[in-house]
């Protein structure tokens, strides 16, 4: 990596409509409308600070381990994967 370059965040790459595709297609469905205005809030925050599918699943277990409120109403990490996989954001 070249000194001074900021890598993209996978936010960067998807943007506001891509994170409100990931959380409403990744909480399952009976909790949707409830969890989505938690689920753009975090894992907005979650994605703007994760380079690739890695980083954001140390975040993603980190959070999960720390937030009784993050278990229940959290995007599914594989389905959160699969659908950014479909935005071109690899491992």
């Amino acid at each position: 990596m070249v000194k001074g370059v900021k890598r993209k965040s996978i936010y960067d790459e998807i943007g506001w409509t891509g994170l409100l595709n990931v959380v409403w297609s990744s909480v399952p469905y009976p909790l949707r409308f409830l969890a989505l205005p938690y689920g753009l809030r975090i894992y907005g925050h979650l994605l703007k600070g994760s380079a690739n599918l890695q980083q954001l699943l140390g975040v993603h277990s980190r959070e999960y381990m720390s937030s009784k409120l993050f278990r229940l109403l959290r995007p599914r990490y594989h389905k959160v994967k699969y659908v950014l996989k479909g935005y071109g954001i690899e491992a």
